[in-house]
């Protein structure tokens, strides 16, 4: 296995079970691996999973934040944000790591930096 994943979530509220297992995935692989570097980045429509006044995210949200304190780094796409109405203060205080101004140029550099890339 690469010692670099990116885990790329294009599923949103559609599919949120798929969503929190691969959030869940990413948090063990760090658990068995703690050498491996792993990142996730939200894009349209995951995004919106980030959102903490929507109680239906409350379970992935939670999820995250284990992914975080495992050490798993987490990305919001801005124009994706943009595109579904949320904004930086819909999203809890240390839930993001960094924000990527467009979230398919970020996922394409880190490709070229030699990411193994899962898109769910």
């Amino acid at each position: 296995m690469n010692d670099k994943v990116l885990f790329v979530f294009m599923t949103g509220r559609e599919n949120m079970a798929k969503l929190l297992a691969n959030v869940g995935m990413a948090s063990k692989i760090k658990e068995a691996d703690p050498d491996i570097y792993i990142e996730m980045i939200f894009l349209t429509p995951a995004v919106e999973a980030l959102n903490k006044k929507q109680v239906m995210f409350k379970p992935i949200l939670e999820a995250i934040k284990e992914a975080r304190k495992r050490g798993v780094k987490v990305i919001a796409c801005e124009v994706a944000m943009k595109n579904v109405g949320l904004d930086k203060e819909d999203i809890e205080d240390g839930l993001v790591d960094e924000f990527a101004p467009v979230g398919g140029i970020y996922v394409l550099n880190r490709i070229k930096e030699g990411y193994e890339t899962l898109t769910i």
